[in-house]
């Protein structure tokens, strides 16, 4: 729920119109893809429809694009050591690529500790020096704790702004204060979008080369072929969702993290493929729909919701699976 201040800037590229409004509003990024996975374009207002547990409900298409606020969240313990010396190398692209014109990123690592290494900036200058002496420190990979924390930098951000969180680490928690309960429920309540850009310690740690190498690789960990469990739509409660989805988060907390909010969970091994996942998130904000509308009235807690494109059954829309009304 959000207190929106919206920005209108004309495609003729008129003077910028500000509206205000006090009208409480659920914002919903959607992102459409075809069977090519190429983003689908051009869509209108009416080529959507939006269900509020369960229900039609009316909803706009806002023509604006709301400057992003990022937190980046990264693993630095001693298995991340081959990864975390790639990662400076690429802190400079964040803000252009990702929170874009307008927009402002901060810089959260994590491991035994969690550290703010920079609180949210327009400043490239300070944002890409948060990324510089980044080390391998301790054993712990506490990424739920660093995801509180992040929701907590986002919050700051103040009216007006998109909020995004990125993760970049392993796929699993491995030792959080926090339950991934827990997390799933402030995530929930938040309006933040999580892309998880996952790791593998063994494999990142053989394509490094020089002094890219801070350590040898850790041993291979075996597989989980366990089924993956997707949460459903269609009216389920918070508690339902945190379970569905907590049941995944024990197999891969990246995805359950990312299923919650309607991101997307990426991967990488070399430099190239870093860089590359960083720019797919960047396109894949900057092309999304943004679609709000008024809640209907009823009992405060989770309500589910669910995004259409009736006319197309060729596509596929990611969103978040709901809100959290009135608490």
């Amino acid at each position: 729920m959000l207190q929106v201040l919206l920005s209108v800037a004309f495609a003729s590229q008129a003077p910028q119109a500000e509206i205000r409004t006090t009208v409480p509003l659920v914002l919903a990024p959607v992102t459409v893809t075809g069977r090519d996975g190429k983003p689908v374009n051009n869509l209108n207002a009416e080529d959507f429809q939006v269900r509020e547990n369960g229900v039609v409900v009316r909803h706009e298409l806002e023509v604006t694009t709301q400057p992003i606020a990022v937190a980046i969240c990264i693993q630095t313990n001693q298995h991340a050591g081959p990864a975390l010396a790639k990662i400076p190398k690429i802190g400079s692209l964040f803000l252009p690529l990702i929170a874009g014109e307008g927009g402002k990123a901060a810089v959260i690592t994590y491991s035994d500790t969690i550290t703010v290494r920079r609180s949210l900036t327009s400043n490239a200058q300070l944002f890409a020096a948060a990324f510089q002496n980044l080390t391998p420190d301790g054993y712990g990979s506490r990424m739920l704790d660093a995801v509180a924390a992040g929701l907590d930098v986002l919050e700051r951000a103040g009216a007006g702004y998109r909020r995004v969180l990125i993760v970049i680490g392993e796929s699993k928690d491995r030792s959080s204060k926090a339950s991934l309960e827990s997390a799933l429920a402030a995530v929930a309540k938040s309006n933040v979008t999580i892309y998880p850009v996952s790791f593998s310690v063994y494999l990142t740690a053989f394509t490094s080369k020089g002094d890219e190498r801070f350590g040898k690789a850790p041993e291979k960990e075996k597989e989980d072929k366990r089924p993956k469990v997707v949460p459903q739509g269609g009216g389920m409660n918070l508690m339902t969702m945190l379970s569905e989805l907590g049941r995944a988060g024990k197999q891969n907390t990246a995805e359950a993290l990312a299923k919650a909010t309607g991101g997307e969970t990426l991967s990488f091994v070399r430099l190239k493929g870093l860089e590359s996942m960083v720019q797919a998130v960047g396109e894949d904000l900057h092309r999304q729909y943004l679609l709000s509308f008024t809640p209907r009235p009823g009992a405060a807690g989770y309500r589910s919701m669910e995004v259409r494109v009736p006319s197309r059954g060729d596509v596929s829309i990611r969103t978040r699976p709901g809100f959290v009304m009135g608490e």
